[in-house]
Order: structure tokens, then sequence, then C-alpha cells
């Protein structure tokens, strides 16, 4: 058996699970092309599809593979014992995601008239599908299951589910140690990099890919990019001779910080106000490590940092922290507070 699907579907969900897809179809730009607004229909089919495979609401799933597990385990001499202990194992397994489900679906359901479309894969997923036997009512409810159990994930396996084709793709090439082009969201420029590996910054906000460059003058310099700003990946060579110093990377991403391997380090000098020093010794998120202190009032920090780390740590202090060096940055700074004022002026 299998589900009977129609590829209009009215899917209801709790707030608490509306106000989660509404928020991660914004963060991780999910839009529609044409009117860049988000698209609702594509972000529900996309997250069914990527999280549908691992999800608890896929009850007939896990059983088979609890099944699998226990009889990979199997002997050659096979009793009805060891049958009925299995039987009796599946039962418990049954109960326990059945009523998991039924607490899911017990939340009370905000009224709407929205009517999701699925897509060709969302389709072919519920009409091969053996849930249909806990989900009789039909495919919306399967579907909603499917959407509240991901709700209740952290951000990081959000994050992970919303884009697991690239993940995969990028884990197989770390693997095959391949070359790969990428391009960022937004931009144009094309980035060559040995993927290494996948992992989320150490205040576990966003997940970034880090690696090696192959790009000229940037031989083997380690690089990373936010895995929700990689818009496509591309194979140039399935396997690469280029010896990969995997030990200094790991330091570098100790060192810096996996968010912020991309970009030359420079000598920073920060001139900190008595309120910037409070600043700096209460702002811990980000905040980087310097490498001295200068100064008749021991007010100058200076960093071995790149200006993009500076910036985005620095930036919220405002007149507290004033850039003396090197000029580029400085620059910056002053074309930004520049440009919020105009805004404030002509407003």
């Amino acid at each position: 058996m299998s589900f009977s699907v129609h590829n209009q579907q009215r899917i209801a969900l709790s707030r608490f699970a509306l106000t989660i897809l509404e928020n991660d179809c914004m963060l991780f730009g999910c839009v529609d092309r044409t009117n860049s607004k988000p698209s609702r229909h594509k972000f529900i089919n996309r997250i069914f599809c990527n999280f549908y495979d691992r999800a608890d609401a896929s009850i007939e799933m896990r059983l088979a593979e609890t099944r699998d597990t226990y009889q990979g385990l199997k002997p050659k001499k096979w009793t009805k014992e060891a049958d009925d202990f299995l039987n009796s194992v599946l039962e418990k397994k049954e109960e326990e995601l059945t009523q998991k489900m039924e607490a899911l679906l017990s939340a009370d359901c905000v009224t709407t008239s929205d009517v999701i479309s699925l897509n060709k894969e969302t389709i072919n997923i519920l009409e091969h599908s053996r849930e249909d036997i806990f989900y009789p009512k039909g495919p919306s409810k399967y579907i909603r299951a499917i959407l509240e159990e991901y709700a209740l994930l952290d951000a990081l396996m959000r994050e992970k589910m919303y884009f697991r084709e690239n993940i995969e793709k990028l884990e197989h090439f770390a693997h095959n140690r391949a070359v790969v082009g990428i391009t960022l969201s937004g931009r144009s420029r094309f980035h060559q990099v040995i993927p290494v590996l996948i992992r989320p910054d150490v205040y576990q906000t966003h997940l970034y890919l880090a690696g090696l460059s192959r790009g000229a003058g940037a031989e083997g310099r380690p690089v990373s990019y936010r895995i929700d700003h990689i818009d496509s990946i591309q194979c140039i060579r399935p396997e690469s001779m280029f010896p990969l110093a995997t030990d200094d990377l790991e330091k570098a991403i100790s060192q810096r910080g996996i968010q912020y391997l991309t970009g030359v380090k420079s000598r920073i000098r920060i001139l900190l106000s008595p309120e910037g020093i409070r600043k700096y010794q209460q702002y811990t998120y980000q905040r980087p490590s310097y490498s001295s202190i200068e100064g008749d009032a021991k007010n100058i920090y200076v960093f071995n940092i790149s200006e993009y780390q500076a910036q985005v740590y620095f930036f919220k202090f405002g007149a507290d922290a004033v850039v003396l060096e090197p000029k580029s940055l400085r620059q910056t700074f002053c074309r930004l507070y520049k440009k919020a004022l105009s805004k404030y002026e002509s407003s």
C-alpha cells in the first residue's frame, strides 16, 4: 500500500512549527526568484525530501532499520525465541514512535487557508512510501509530522537538513580530495578549493566548509565559507595530487576560528577608550585575541587578524574603538559610519 497523493495539500501546523519554518525560510534564503519573496512551498518540499528518511515520523522506515540491525546479527541457528524477542523489540519501538507522533500532532494547529503545492520529488516519495499504515488520514498528516519534528531540531541540525545536498556533495569531494569550484550567493567570483571538513564555529551558530585554496597566488592557504552562503558547487578535478597539510588547517582553525580562515592576516592597531576596554573584556562572542598592548595609557591593542574579523567585532564599539592602522580598515570604518549617518539624516 501507499498514499494516494494529490499535488495540492492543505497542511496545518502548530504555531511553534509555523514560526520556525517561516524564520528558517528567510534565514536560509529560500525565496521565489521572480519576486524575491519567501517561498513556503519550495521550503516545505525541500525539508520534507531532505529529512523524511531520517525522521522518527517515518515510523515504517525506523522499524525496518531496527529489523535489519538485529537480523544482521543473525547467527546460523536462529531460534523461535530469537524471533519472539525481535518481534517484542519491534512492538516496543512501534509503540514509542507512535506515541511520539501522537504527541507531536496533538498540538493545536494554526488556522490557515494555505495550500502547499507538492513537487515531483515529494509526490514520488509519498507514492512509494508505506507510512500510510500509520497515517491513514492521508499524506498531509505525515508531512505535518515531518515538519513538526524538524521544528524541534536545534538550529544547526535544521541548517544541516536544509543544505543536506550541498553538505553531502562536499563531504564526498573531501573524501576524494577533489578540487571544486564554488560560487557564493550574490557574487560572481569563482573560488577553487580542496574541501577538507565541515564544522560549526565555536559558538555553534553556523556551519562552515574549511579547505585549502587552489587559487593563483594562494596555493594551500586555509579558507572557509559559510555553508548557507554557497550557491553552486562544481567538480573541477575528481582527485587532487596536492599534499593536504590538515594539521596546519586544524591549527589555523584553532587559532583564528573556522569563520575567519579566508582573508590575509594584518597587523591591526585599535585605540580603545576606557569604555572600549570594558566592552572588549565583556563582549566575548567572536572576540579576537590581541598580540600586544601599546601606548603610555595601555589603550592601543594590537591584533594579527584579518580586516574582516576586526570589522565584525569592533564596528559595534562605535567611538569607543578607533582604528589606527591599517589605513584600508580605517577607511572602511569611516565609509560605513558615514553611510549609516547619511541614512539617519535623510530620514
